[in-house]
């Protein structure tokens, strides 16, 4: 399967730190391959948090693909 690419609108997982929580995000802005703008959703008193640049990996302020069932 080819790698996936980056889209609008598209839904990733955010860490916001380095504790490993994860919170569902959609895709608002392209930058590169690895580098995206959120929306990010949670279930605290700010439901809906706008993140810019950030940058798919496994450490704080990343993003990554939700895995697959």
């Amino acid at each position: 399967m080819a790698e996936q690419k980056p889209s609008i609108g598209r839904l990733v997982h955010f860490q916001p730190t380095t504790e490993g929580a994860k919170a569902p995000a959609i895709i608002t802005a392209v930058h590169s391959d690895t580098c995206v703008n959120l929306r990010v959703f949670s279930d605290d008193d700010h439901p809906i948090e706008r993140v810019t640049s950030v940058v798919q990996g496994t450490g704080a302020r990343s993003w990554s693909w939700p895995e697959r069932v």
